[in-house]
């Protein structure tokens, strides 16, 4: 199993930045850190995720909304980038699915101040850092079923262990390896471009099938070295 460190040795060899052999300094494996985690914050909202989709449960309480996030009302274990499905679990263990509709849909529901067994229409304003999610009707007991997408959970440490998928780690050496062209200003080396899209192809072809989104149109072009790392 890989180390963070060896994520980022491996994508500055990769580029030429290192010699295969040489060690890399602290300061670019640190740099290179910072580095790393943006990436994986770009994945996020392209929704790469390697983990899919979580189904997690949250205790209804009769409230027209509940903040939603680590450490809130409903607290979930990371912050949700998008609900992909929802339904509410009554009391007595039946469950009835929740229609999730947009600000445009919400602001047409004329009585949200109903009460009642089930959820109807539930709407999520994708707050930062806290959420909110609204629901209508208002069950005073039961759970809210949630399917989430959750942000990727960033790199703290360059001795943390990597545990990916088959295809995600192949990807984020490649990808990663073109973002460090730039800051170590290195030529792109031939063949990487092709590589790391073909790559990034097959996880983006895995997560249309799991979450249900389109597939991107044409690819971004690479980036062009340049001077000073950011």
């Amino acid at each position: 199993m890989s180390l963070v460190s060896d994520i980022i040795d491996d994508a500055l060899f990769y580029i030429g930045a290192y010699g295969t052999g040489e060690t890399v300094s602290s300061g670019d494996q640190t740099f290179g850190l910072r580095c790393v985690n943006r990436l994986l914050d770009s994945w996020s909202a392209e929704k790469l995720s390697p983990i899919g989709i979580k189904n997690a449960t949250y205790a209804l309480s009769g409230a027209a909304s509940y903040t939603f996030g680590p450490t809130e009302t409903w607290a979930a274990t990371a912050r949700p980038i998008k609900i992909k499905g929802a339904s509410t679990i009554a009391a007595n263990g039946l469950e009835r699915p929740a229609r999730i509709v947009t600000a445009e849909e919400w602001v047409q529901i004329r009585d949200k101040t109903r009460v009642g067994l089930f959820i109807d229409a539930l709407l999520y304003d994708d707050g930062y850092p806290t959420g909110n999610i609204y629901v209508t009707p208002k069950p005073a007991a039961g759970n809210c079923s949630l399917w989430t997408y959750e942000a990727i959970t960033q790199f703290v440490n360059l001795t943390d262990a990597v545990s990916l998928p088959p295809g995600f780690e192949t990807a984020l050496v490649k990808l990663f390896a073109m973002e460090m062209c730039l800051p170590f200003s290195r030529p792109i080396p031939d063949g990487l471009p092709q590589l790391a899209q073909a790559a990034k192809l097959t996880i983006q072809t895995l997560n249309a099938e799991v979450l249900g989104i389109p597939m991107p149109g044409a690819p971004a072009q690479p980036p062009q070295p340049g001077a000073g790392k950011q």
